[in-house]
C-alpha cells in the first residue's frame, strides 16, 4: 500500500471518528469514569490520525524543511499512540472487578505514566531515511510502551477471565487482536507504520455500543418519579394510619358501651346504649367498606362528567376562601395529598357546593379551636377515590342528629332543587343527598361537646396525562422485551396465593397475584396483557365464572383462564371447560398441576 492508500484510509478513518465523536458528545451523558475515558480516547484517536494524515501528505511532497516537519508530526503521532493504548488499558482496569481496591492509586499512576511518555517521546531522538521512514530511540520506545501496555492488557483480561463474556471486554479483545496483527505488520511491512491508529477506529465503534450511556433526561426523570414514589409512599403510610386510628376508636366505643350496658336495668337506658353501638357499627361499616374496599373501586359504577378538573386547585381555592371565614382563635389546616392525580373528570361545582357548605356549617358552630380540610386519595386501574375529611372542635351533636342527617327517608336532591335555593349553602342533610347525587358517600361522626367530622368518600374518573401514555408504552416495551410469561393469579387465601406464585416462579414466570376478582377484570380492561389467567373457584366477592363471563365481554380478550377446584367439584369439572374455562387445576396437587399447565400454555 503506498502512501496514497495510507492517506485514504487515515482520511476515512477520521471522517468515521469524527461522525461517531459528534454523536457521542451531542448527548448529554453522567459524569461515570466510563464515559469520560471513551471521551478522552476519541479526542486522542482523532488528533492522531489528524496527524498521521498530514504525514502522508508531506512525505509525497517537496516542502521545505520535509525532514524536520516529519520528524515533529512523526513525534505527536507516537505520542497520540501512546496515548490512545494507555486509554484502553485504564478503560480495561476500570471494567474489571479490581476497580473498587486501588482506583485512586492506579488513576495517580496512570496520569503520570501520560505525562513521562509524552516527555520521553519529544526528548528521545529520530531520524529519517531516504525512503522518508522515521527510526531511533523514540520510535523504540513507543514499540516498548506498546509491549508493556499490551501485556498489561493481557495480565487484567487473564485475571478477569472469569467475566470475559462481558460486552465490555469486547473491544478489549479486539484491541488485543489488532495489537498482535499490527506487530506481524511492522516485522515484514515496516513501511506500514501509519495503519496501526487507522485500525483502533474498529475497536472505537464497537466500544461505543457496549459502553453503558445512560439518557441523563431519563435518569433525570426516573430520580423524580424516585422522589413522587417515595412521598407517593409517605402519604399512603399515614393515610393507613390515620385510617387505623379512625377504626379502632369505634370499636373500643363499642367494647366499652357493650360493658356497660350489660350492668343496666333501665330501658332507656339499654335504647341510649344499643343506638350508640347501632351508630359506631355504620361508622365502621362506612370506613371498612367505602373508604377502604379497593375491590369495590371500578369504572362501571362512575358518574361520568365531560367536565375536567384539577383537584389541588379546587381544594387549594376552598381553603383560602373559607380560612378567612374563621373567627379569631379557631385555627383552620389544610392538607391534600400527593397520590390525587393532576386530573380527575367529575362535577366540580357540586362537589364544591359540597364541602362549602360543610365547611360552612363548621365555621359556623366553632368559636375555638381548629377547622380541618384533609384531602385523601386511593387510585386504582384509572379511578381515583377521594377521601375528604372536614373535621371541627364545635359543640358536637347528639346521635339523634346525626342518624336524622344520614337517614334517607326523603327524596334525593335534584338539580331543579339546586337551582331553586337561596344561596349555595345547604345543610348537612342535604349535602348527604348532594354527595349521593354525584355517586359518593357522607358520613358524620360526632361526640356532642368534643366536635364533628364529615367524611365524603366519592369516585372520580382520571383524566390519562402524558405520564400514564409513558406508562402505557413502557408496559407495551416491556412486554415485547421479556419474553417470560405473564401470568395473573386471583385467589382470596393469602397462603395459597403466595403457594401458586412461588410455583409458577419456579417457572420463571412474571406473576402478578390479587385477592380480588375484579382486579383481573380492570386490569384486562386497562388493555394489560397476560399470557395465561388462573382463577380460584370461589371468592369472598366473585366467583371464578362470575370473572370469567366479565371477561368475556371484551372482544379482545383471548387470554386463556385456568379455574383452581376443590376434589369434591372434580365431578363437574367438564362443567367448567364447557363454560368456557381452558383447563382445570385440583387443589390437592397444585406443584403438579402447575407443571402440567405451564407445560400446556
Amino acid at each position: 500500500m503506498g502512501n496514497e492508500g495510507l492517506i485514504f484510509l487515515n482520511g476515512y478513518a477520521l471522517i468515521i471518528l469524527i461522525v461517531l465523536s459528534i454523536v457521542f458528545f451531542s448527548k448529554k451523558r453522567l459524569h461515570q469514569v466510563e464515559d469520560n475515558t471513551y471521551g478522552q480516547l476519541l479526542v486522542v484517536s482523532i488528533m492522531t490520525i489528524l496527524f498521521g494524515l498530514l504525514l502522508g501528505i508531506i512525505i509525497d511532497s517537496d516542502i521545505y524543511l520535509k525532514n524536520i516537519l516529519i520528524i515533529v508530526f512523526n513525534k505527536i503521532y507516537l505520542i497520540g499512540l501512546i496515548l490512545s493504548v494507555s486509554i484502553f488499558a485504564f478503560y480495561t482496569y476500570c471494567i474489571s472487578r479490581f476497580k473498587d481496591k486501588n482506583f485512586k492509586t492506579v488513576n495517580r499512576l496512570y496520569r503520570l505514566s501520560f505525562v513521562i511518555n509524552v516527555i520521553m517521546v519529544l526528548i528521545l531522538p529520530l531520524e529519517v531515511n531516504e525512503d522518508s521512514l522515521t527510526l531511533g530511540p523514540a520510535m523504540y520506545y513507543t514499540y516498548a510502551v506498546f509491549g508493556i501496555i499490551y501485556t498489561i492488557l493481557i495480565v487484567l483480561v487473564l485475571l478477569d477471565f472469569k467475566r470475559i463474556r462481558n460486552k465490555k471486554y469486547i473491544p478489549i479483545i479486539a484491541l488485543i487482536i489488532e495489537g498482535i496483527m499490527m506487530v506481524i505488520i511492522q516485522v515484514f511491512m515496516p513501511s506500514l507504520n501509519y495503519i496501526i491508529n487507522p485500525s483502533t477506529v474498529v475497536t472505537c465503534l464497537i466500544m461505543y455500543f457496549t459502553i453503558e450511556n445512560p439518557d441523563v433526561q431519563m435518569v433525570a426523570e426516573l430520580y423524580k418519579n424516585k422522589k413522587l414514589v417515595e412521598k407517593s409512599n409517605q402519604d399512603t403510610s399515614n393515610f393507613l394510619f390515620r385510617m387505623t386510628q379512625d377504626i379502632k376508636k369505634p370499636v373500643k366505643d363499642i367494647i366499652e358501651i357493650s360493658e356497660k350496658i350489660q350492668g343496666y336495668d333501665d330501658v332507656e337506658e339499654l335504647k341510649k346504649g344499643v343506638k350508640h353501638i347501632n351508630n359506631t357499627g355504620v361508622e365502621l361499616d362506612y370506613l371498612i367498606n367505602d373508604a377502604l374496599d379497593v375491590s369495590s373501586m371500578t369504572t362501571k359504577r362512575l358518574k361520568i362528567f365531560d367536565s375536567r378538573y384539577n383537584p389541588a386547585n379546587l381544594f387549594k381555592e376552598l381553603k383560602y376562601r373559607y380560612e378567612k371565614m374563621t373567627v379569631d382563635g379557631v385555627e383552620f389546616n389544610y392538607s391534600i395529598s400527593n397520590t390525587i392525580p393532576n386530573y380527575l373528570y367529575g362535577d366540580s361545582i357540586k362537589l364544591k357546593q359540597a364541602i362549602g357548605s360543610i365547611l360552612t356549617n363548621a365555621i359556623n358552630h366553632t368559636t375555638s379551636g381548629e377547622i380541618d380540610l384533609d384531602v385523601s386519595g386511593i387510585v386504582k386501574y384509572g379511578v381515583c377515590r377521594l377521601i375528604i375529611t372536614i373535621s371541627d372542635t364545635g359543640p358536637g351533636m347528639s346521635i339523634e342528629q346525626v342518624n336524622n342527617i344520614l337517614s334517607l327517608n326523603s327524596e334525593e336532591l335534584s338539580n331543579i332543587d339546586l337551582r331553586n335555593r337561596e344561596g349555595d349553602i345547604l345543610n348537612l342533610k342535604e349535602v348527604k343527598k348532594l354527595v349521593a347525587l354525584l355517586g359518593g358517600n357522607l358520613m358524620v361522626k360526632s361526640d356532642e361537646n368534643v366536635g364533628t367530622t364529615v367524611n365524603v368518600v366519592l369516585e372520580q374518573k382520571i383524566v390519562e396525562s402524558k405520564e400514564t401514555e409513558i406508562s402505557k408504552k413502557l408496559e407495551s416495551y416491556e412486554q415485547s422485551l421479556y419474553r417470560n410469561k405473564r401470568v395473573m393469579v386471583v385467589d382470596d387465601d393469602a397462603k395459597e396465593l403466595a403457594k401458586v406464585t412461588n410455583f409458577l416462579e419456579n417457572h420463571d414466570a412474571e406473576v402478578s397475584g390479587s385477592l380480588f376478582g375484579r382486579d383481573i377484570i380492570e386490569k384486562i380492561a386497562s388493555n394489560i396483557k397476560y399470557d395465561l389467567i388462573i382463577l380460584d373457584d370461589e371468592t369472598s366477592t366473585y366467583s371464578a365464572l362470575d370473572v370469567l363471563k366479565e371477561l368475556k365481554k371484551n372482544k379482545k380478550f383471548h387470554t386463556p383462564v385456568v379455574v383452581m377446584i376443590d376434589d369434591n367439584k372434580e365431578f363437574i369439572k367438564l362443567h367448567y371447560l364447557q363454560d368456557g374455562f381452558a383447563e382445570c387445576i385440583m387443589k390437592s396437587k397444585l406443584e403438579s398441576e402447575i407443571d402440567r399447565i405451564m407445560k400446556l400454555f
